[in-house]
């Protein structure tokens, strides 16, 4: 079937000599299918039109008042234009060349005084139906007889002459209806004429209907008139009762001279060349375009239907969308986390959506639109990872060129190269680094400068950590190493990096202050269980207290003892309760004290 709804083509001609035509009268009735009046007076009406046929055209316009009626309903917007053009409000009613209030105003008398009007246009009509039978093609040829200004339209109506129906449609009881409107092309608006005519100007206008609603399409025929919209006056009319019976016409030939596929958008066109048949031609496209050629096209099938004279052609053509897929310059920028892709512009293009996934994986993360530039970078990467990237030119509708891609890794996991060392007390130090992108976690390993033996953490989701139980006065040195990846992917130990805590004393015998004062010797140090403290007092017959005091303050010795002035050595035995780690050996007496540091590893 054709796409073809309906057409029209208008051109201007100046002949020579001028035709005499004979007038020929135009009735519009307005009736309906439930209308008890229009029954009975109908059946005289029609006796004087038949009586009158060479003299009158007749068209019944159906109305949706005052009952249902099938053929108001199978056209209802050209039904509804002709009543409220002529402003009727009751049925039955008619309009003679425009004129008149009741249908008693159409009588022999009036119709003979119309008719002897002395015409000012000739009409020539004809019509064809396609060979397939679904389309009807109709050219009126307009010529002016003398001369003539106005706001004039031409229309072209198909009527259906006459419709014999076993069952009455409406409740009136009518089954024959004769010269019923079914169609006005190309609409009910018509076809506006020049607005000065002189004798001889010619207006040709070819129109085309997809048939529907159709009860016999051998009753149908074309009705053409000529109507001055300011008064509704209707200067002549013609009318075709059967097809073009001539020799069949030779069609147009249509010959594609380029189609241009569309980019991003409306740039399609097509561009025919069209020969053969009768001049002039005219066109109507599928998408409502009149003119030979189309552009502006967006993706989709365009058919056009070209006219010359009552002969058709169809060709049909479909613009494609067509977009160029970018080329991939260079991958740039690259880090353990972090990849760089360019590539070239592509023409029209609107923006680009990109994509990647692992090599290994068969999934890709969700499109990314990277917007109207020529690269993008992925981050959140994961060290040391070969990744499939892809990029798509895109249009704003939504079509893309398809994905192009190409393969890259990233670096190894990045080492720690910015850290820092926070003393807290004598005992305990916060180490703080800079993180590397996409780590996942890290290792810190510490020990005193004079050892050989490391204590290590993992550290998770931060990046500091805080070394605790460290003696004081005490130097010592950390390494760190980043995580990336799982599994594990670690980088190498940075360089060795130093620190020094400070000295502690008792201020009394809870608190914990700086000092300097080691006049007491405690040995073996480090020990297991025993100890000796080895020193000397200026008092005699002393009481002295001796207390062991862990780092955070608690005493978990403590014993008094009688000392004589001068130097003493006093061993003493630790109680198995006692846990390894740094601790403060204080002895004193009332105007003495000393102290110093022990550390047990049992």
């Amino acid at each position: 079937m054709k796409t073809l709804l309906y057409f029209v083509f208008l051109s201007l001609f100046t002949f020579e000599s001028i035709a005499q035509t004979q007038r020929l009268v135009l009735v519009e009735e307005f009736t309906n299918a439930s209308c008890g009046p229009c029954a009975l007076s109908n059946p005289a009406f029609n006796a004087l039109m038949t009586a009158n046929a060479t003299k009158v055209v007749a068209i019944r316009n159906h109305t949706s008042f005052p009952g249902y009626d099938p053929f108001y309903a199978q056209n209802t917007v050209q039904n509804q234009s002709r009543t409220i053009y002529y402003q009727v409000t009751n049925v039955p009613t008619a309009r003679m060349d425009g004129a008149g209030v009741f249908l008693s105003d159409v009588n022999q008398t009036s119709i003979d005084a119309a008719y002897a009007v002395a015409p000012i246009y000739s009409i020539k009509i004809n019509y064809h139906i396609s060979n397939d039978n679904d389309s009807l093609y109709a050219t009126a040829t307009v010529k002016a007889l003398s001369f003539n200004t106005g706001t004039l339209k031409a229309h072209i109506v198909v009527v259906e002459k006459m419709i014999s129906l076993t069952t009455p449609p409406g409740s009136n009881g009518e089954t024959d209806f004769p010269m019923v409107m079914k169609k006005m092309l190309p609409s009910e608006a018509g076809t506006s004429l020049p607005g000065t005519m002189f004798p001889g100007d010619s207006v040709v206008i070819n129109v085309g209907w997809l048939l529907a609603n159709v009860f016999n399409i051998n009753q149908l025929a074309v009705v053409c008139f000529v109507q001055d919209n300011l008064n509704k006056n209707v200067k002549q009319a013609a009318y075709a009762p059967t097809p073009f019976s001539g020799p069949p016409p030779t069609p147009p030939t249509i010959a594609l001279n380029t189609l241009t596929n569309t980019m991003c958008g409306s740039t399609g066109a097509i561009n025919i060349n069209v020969s053969g048949g009768t001049t002039p031609y005219s066109y109507i496209w599928s998408n409502n375009a009149t003119s030979e050629d189309i552009s502006g096209l967006e993706t989709g099938t365009y058919s056009v239907t070209v006219i010359g004279g009552t002969a058709t052609s169809v060709a049909t053509y479909t613009i494609q969308q067509v977009l160029s897929q970018p080329t991939i310059d260079s991958m740039s920028a690259k880090t353990s986390c972090s990849i760089k892709m360019n590539w070239t512009v592509v023409n029209g293009a609107a923006t680009y959506k990109v994509r990647y996934k692992t090599t290994s994986s068969s999934t890709w993360n969700t499109e990314i639109i990277a917007g109207n530039i020529n690269n993008y970078v992925f981050n959140g990467l994961a060290s040391g990872t070969t990744y499939n990237f892809e990029v798509a030119a895109c249009c704003l509708n939504g079509y893309n060129s398809g994905f192009v891609g190409t393969t890259d890794f990233t670096n190894e996991c990045k080492m720690i190269t910015s850290s820092s060392v926070t003393i807290n007390s004598s005992t305990s130090a916060t180490v703080s680094w800079v993180a590397p992108c996409y780590s996942i976690g890290y290792r810190i390993i510490y020990k005193m400068t004079s050892s050989s033996v490391w204590s290590s953490a993992f550290i998770w989701g931060t990046t500091q950590f805080t070394i605790t139980n460290l003696l004081p006065n005490t130097s010592y040195e950390y390494r760190l190493r980043n995580r990336c990846g799982d599994p594990p992917n670690v980088t190498g130990w940075t360089s060795a990096i130093s620190f020094t805590t400070p000295a502690m004393r008792i201020e009394d015998e809870n608190t914990i202050v700086n000092s300097t004062n080691t006049s007491m010797l405690v040995y073996p140090n480090p020990t297991s269980d025993l100890f000796n403290l080895s020193g000397s007092f200026n008092e005699n017959n002393v009481e002295a207290q001796i207390k062991i005091v862990n780092t955070l303050g608690q005493i978990v010795f403590q014993s008094i003892i009688t000392l004589d002035k001068g130097t003493y050595d006093l061993p003493i035995s630790l109680p198995s309760t006692i846990s390894d780690g740094l601790y403060y050996v204080n002895v004193f007496s009332n105007n003495e004290k000393q102290e110093s540091q022990l550390l047990i590893q049992r």
